[in-house]
């Protein structure tokens, strides 16, 4: 007689809270994108309509736009690049990975990638390394401070980051225009000699030294012609097709205000349209006989309330997300980006028990208007690099520790990056000379030969 089994299969299946995926739209827009779904969302639901006492005060400048007016005329600002436990926690967190905005940023590009590359300790790497680019595409927090963050060594970072340089688009997460270029060209005789033009005369280029670019790669001005145009196809920026770069005023999103010690966010309400529901047609479905009229007209309404609902918590969303980051950075905004802590998105996620994608998007393009200029809610975020006893350098201190190393050094017998790499470990922060030397290019520090070189002209 056969033998009978029963099998008992586990399903689960993840329930999206309505509200939450109704967010999703809005969260990641900025001032500008948000104003004009508010408008479009009106347009096509019946149930939907602006509320005319609030557009009618849109026509001039509000309370707290005309606070931002006056501080923006006080200075002549520019983005100085700074510058609770739910129900529905899961639903929360899962809907926002799972579906994407209207709109897709680069971020979530790159992490629909991801996901099907790495297991998930990699993925983790990936995240850290995704959600660090610039604007343009490029990683600037060094390898060595996602390493010490993760507690993993450089040479893994390293490795997940080789292998997002492959995603679409080709370069992302590249450290320098070179190795973005480079990571763009395929095989063959000529792409050789395109990553030689890309890896040794680029600057030559700009200046329009051919000649000397001819007599290196050996080739002719008709083949240099050729590589040229091969070059200007390539995308220098890979990331500028997701992220917009121009700040506009109407794109402010927050006030900041310091009375005292104390510091306070204000929304920007004014200037954006606020939804009501049409009583006309609320009336007309409590009255509607005809079942295809009233099912068409019950469904809007639901929809309607979903819309606003998700509007609103939008709003108390990146308020709260601010309130955290100005209280973990209150340093940074009184005494300069040198005063910066380190502070991660996954840190902000964990006290607000959100996802760290969730984060990501609700600082995306959202900006702070300050006594300070405009700071871009991203720049809140540090990564360091963990020293002695525990302690983390932020990366904005490390690179003043060095200028300051520097600007003291003898003159008579500058320090080297490898004499700099000493006193840092005499303070407690261990990088490579590597990591120095980035660091020094980027504040624009010469070489010790080449400041020897300066000093002895200056005292001549």
């Amino acid at each position: 007689m056969p033998s009978t089994k029963l099998n008992l299969k586990h399903t689960y299946q993840l329930t999206i809270n309505p509200v939450i995926h109704s967010l999703i739209g809005f969260l990641p827009l900025n001032r500008v994108e948000f104003i004009e779904k508010i408008r479009n969302e009106v347009e096509s639901n019946p149930m939907l309509e602006l509320n005319r006492s609030s557009t009618d005060k849109t026509t001039g400048p509000g309370p707290v736009i005309g606070e931002v007016e006056r501080r923006l005329e006080k200075e002549n600002f520019k983005d100085r690049g700074f510058l609770r436990k739910n129900n529905d926690r899961l639903d929360k967190n899962r809907a926002i990975e799972l579906f994407t905005a209207n709109s897709v940023s680069l971020a979530e590009h790159l992490i629909q990638q991801a996901m099907s590359q790495f297991d998930d300790k990699e993925l983790e790497i990936a995240h850290y390394i995704i959600y660090n680019l610039n604007s343009d595409g490029y990683l600037d927090v060094e390898i060595e401070s996602i390493a010490s963050l993760l507690l993993t060594t450089p040479v893994e970072i390293e490795r997940i980051r080789c292998i997002i340089k492959t995603f679409d688009p080709l370069g992302v997460a590249s450290r320098s225009l070179k190795e973005c270029l480079i990571s763009q060209v395929e095989g063959g005789e000529e792409s050789d000699r395109l990553r030689r033009l890309i890896e040794n005369h680029l600057e030559d280029l700009s200046k329009g030294k051919y000649n000397e670019i001819m007599k290196s790669l050996e080739v002719s001005r008709e083949e240099i012609n050729q590589l040229i145009a091969h070059l200007k196809r390539l995308r220098p920026k890979p990331g500028a097709d997701f992220e917009r770069e121009n700040v506009d005023y109407a794109e402010i999103d927050l006030l900041l205000v310091k009375e005292g010690n104390e510091y306070t966010i204000k929304y920007i309400d004014e200037g954006i349209p606020r939804m009501v529901l049409s009583s006309y047609y609320e009336q007309m479905l409590k009255q509607a006989q005809d079942k295809e009229t009233k099912s068409y007209l019950k469904e809007k309404f639901h929809n309607a309330n979903l819309i606003i609902e998700g509007i609103n918590l939008r709003k108390s969303m990146i308020v709260q997300i601010a309130e955290v980051l100005i209280k973990k950075q209150q340093d940074f905004l009184d005494f300069g980006e040198k005063w910066k802590k380190p502070l991660t998105m996954k840190e902000v996620a964990s006290e607000l028990n959100y996802n760290e994608s969730t984060i990501s998007r609700a600082v995306s393009n959202k900006y702070i208007a300050t006594d300070k200029g405009l700071i871009n809610m991203r720049s809140f975020f540090s990564y360091g690099i963990k020293g002695d006893f525990g302690f983390k350098h932020s990366v904005e201190t490390i690179r003043d520790k060095i200028k300051k190393i520097i600007d003291e050094e003898p003159h008579d017998s500058p320090l080297s990056d490898l004499d700099i790499e000493m006193k840092l470990a005499d303070l407690g922060i261990k990088i490579s000379r590597r990591t120095i030397r980035n660091y020094r290019d980027e504040m624009h520090i010469p070489t010790s030969s080449r400041r020897r070189e300066q000093y002895a002209l200056k005292n001549s």
